[in-house]
């Protein structure tokens, strides 16, 4: 894999030595001697400039930028087609290919690593990371049984191997069974590779490769808790030996979110505090406010969860993420409801509407009506809670995908919510008393509904997570974009 490629020193060749230049014998032109010498120059600048971009190129993908690590490596390919070295040209054509396998795009891969075959003619032999990103093309192209027959015959004959190329062919094949979706296969591939990676002194790539172990054993639903948390464990203890800021950051959030689908949510916050830390550029560290403040409220530390938000609400707005904003601005409205301020509530979840409207989330902005009617409710202004639900089903009934027991919720809150307004009026004569919901004590968990009536779901409604969900938004922890958890999720609002 193009990424694993940064953390193992035995990968294809990126820059081989330049060949050294026969000396002519006699006298010179002064002239002829100068051209030659700015010929020299000129070419150890260019290979200076293609050095430089391949290990731009190793890095972004290691963060998982890979839009940026294709635009260095292509730069690296066409400068490379003025070189003389055919290893070279071998070598930037194949770490070209090889990103563009790795951020899904099989079949233009492919076209390149064959290039980078044929490259080298007969004056070498391909890698095994060649043979090896040539089968993972394949397998993008869905045909993971030849892909994985092929990686599994490499690792089965290759004891004599290095450790980091052996960690190689296990990451390919737990891509191979994440392609079948067989998580639980794909996750013993990964951790075979972390301990492939360590024997071969290479933390990061251990790390990573547990990392990504960890999301696949979350998705398969076949590991219990305390097996994945002793993963989780090891990886976070490889991170602090890992000098790369952006990635130890990353790979911290990425641990806080699997903590969080574990329900261990004082552990996520440490997580999202250490990659805070780390110093992320300002749309992860807008992300990571946000996840923090979600796990404070997940733990009912409602007073801190509160500084967070508000943070989050403000980066996420100067930056003009107004989706990602009125998530924080949902996850503030349940802090203050939580510790009784409902007007405060009441005011955010406005905030959080018109984000929502603004960017076009109808679900988000669904879940902003029915926390404004509960608010309104709480108030005493029944009439106003009336005309909140009412919006909340009307845009209900343009979300596909919504589970009928929402509907029905809101249902039975605006159904309360009128026989209240007839109570006051005297219009009706209550059977039971009809009072406004009350947060309970600290450390109970999820909201207990009276007479219907509960806080927004959503937004700040915390129930235990299912390794399984995964609702829109939401993203496992290996290897793609690091996408995290959001208000339609059972802990919402967190991002990446």
């Amino acid at each position: 894999m193009a990424s694993e490629e940064a953390a193992n020193p035995r990968t294809h060749p990126t820059t081989p030595a330049t060949p050294r230049k026969s000396r002519k014998k006699g006298k010179e032109k002064p002239e002829a001697g100068a051209d030659a010498q700015e010929g020299g120059d000129e070419v150890v600048e260019q290979e200076a400039r293609i050095k430089g971009l391949t290990r731009a190129g190793h890095r972004a993908l290691v963060l998982g930028d890979g839009q940026e690590a294709v635009g260095c490596f292509r730069k690296a390919f066409v400068l490379s087609r003025s070189m003389v070295s055919p290893q070279l040209r071998s070598a930037c054509a194949f770490n070209l290919g090889a990103a563009y396998v790795e951020t899904g795009k099989p079949k233009k891969g492919l076209e390149f690593l064959l290039q980078s075959q044929s490259s080298l003619g007969g004056n070498g032999e391909p890698s095994r990371d060649l043979y090896f990103s040539i089968e993972a093309a394949r397998e993008g192209l869905q045909d993971f049984p030849k892909a994985l027959e092929h990686f599994g015959l490499a690792a089965d004959g290759d004891r004599a191997a290095e450790a980091g190329s052996r960690a190689g062919s296990h990451v390919w094949m737990g891509c191979c069974y994440l392609g079948l979706r067989e998580p639980a296969r794909a996750a013993r591939c990964f951790l075979d590779a972390a301990r492939c990676f360590a024997a071969a002194t290479s933390p990061e790539a251990a790390a990573v490769a547990l990392s990504r172990a960890s999301g696949s054993m979350l998705q398969s639903r076949g590991f219990g808790v305390a097996e994945i948390a002793a993963v989780l464990t090891q990886c976070h203890s490889l991170c602090s030996s890992i000098r790369d800021a952006a990635l130890r950051g990353k790979l911290y959030s990425d641990i806080g979110l699997s903590y969080s689908q574990l329900h261990i949510f004082t552990l996520a916050a440490e997580s999202f505090e250490r990659a805070l830390a780390s110093g992320p550029e300002q749309h992860r560290a807008a992300a990571l406010m946000q996840n923090m403040g979600a796990a404070h409220n997940a733990l009912c530390s409602f007073s801190t969860a509160l500084g967070w938000h508000r943070r989050a609400a403000v980066l996420h707005g100067a930056l003009g993420n107004r989706r990602a904003q009125g998530q924080c601005f949902g996850n503030l409205a349940y802090a203050c409801s939580r510790l009784g301020n409902h007007e405060a509530a009441a005011e955010s979840y406005l905030h959080a509407l018109q984000a929502f409207r603004d960017s076009g989330d109808v679900q988000g902005q669904w879940q902003a009506c029915e926390g404004l009617g509960a608010a309104c409710f709480h108030l005493g202004d029944s009439h106003r809670a009336i005309g909140h639900y009412k919006e909340a089903l009307t845009l209900l009934s343009h979300c596909q995908d919504t589970p009928r027991a929402a509907r029905e919720r809101v249902v039975h809150k605006l159904t309360d919510a009128i026989q209240h307004q007839l109570c006051l009026h005297g219009c009706l004569s209550p059977r039971v008393s009809i009072t406004p919901w009350h947060s309970p004590g600290p450390g109970t968990g999820a909201s207990q509904p009276r007479q219907g009536l509960v806080d927004t779901p959503g937004f700040g409604r915390q129930r235990p997570p299912r390794h399984q969900d995964t609702a829109s938004g939401v993203q496992d922890v290996s290897w793609k974009r690091p996408v995290l958890v959001t208000a339609a999720s059972p802990h919402p609002g967190m991002e990446p």
